[in-house]
């Protein structure tokens, strides 16, 4: 983690309903880039990585929840504050349900920038098959996710 950046990537083989049929989607904690790119939908895989659920309940209420890991004895998962990962996971669950009501699409990648001298966590939401119409399709969109950023504040 010298870079101090996290990767979350969607895995549809873990997308789910609660029980009044609401959305939750899958995701997984990966902690390098090189993994991220390594990582093969719904495999375990030989390095360490959290499975999570991301819930857009009736409500609007949003929740994380953890699913499972791999390599529990990997250095990364070891050494990885639980406090810290309690507020990753918080605070990516309201980063991708956010984005997926505001766009209609569930982000393909999150990738999480730890800036500690602010106690935040910053977040690039990526859309690997997001088509927009033309160019001020895409001003419109930014404008709309920067304008919605509730999330931010949690």
């Amino acid at each position: 983690m010298s870079d101090n950046r996290l990767f979350l990537v969607y895995d549809p083989a873990f997308d789910d309903m609660d029980a009044e049929g609401c959305p939750a989607f899958g995701y997984v904690l990966l902690f390098s880039e090189a993994d991220a790119a390594a990582y093969k939908s719904g495999e375990n895989p030989p390095f360490a990585a959290v499975s999570l659920l991301f819930t857009d309940h009736a409500d609007e209420s949003i929740s994380g929840d953890l699913l499972g890991w791999a390599q529990l004895d990997a250095p990364e998962l070891q050494n990885f504050p639980l406090g810290y990962f309690f507020m990753l996971m918080e605070q990516a669950a309201q980063v991708a349900i956010n984005a997926y009501r505001q766009v209609g699409h569930v982000p393909d990648r999150l990738i999480a920038l730890n800036m500690p001298e602010d106690d935040l966590i910053q977040f690039d939401v990526q859309f690997a098959n997001l088509q927009l119409e033309d160019k001020d399709a895409e001003i419109q969109l930014a404008q709309k996710m920067m304008a919605g950023r509730p999330y931010l504040d949690s």
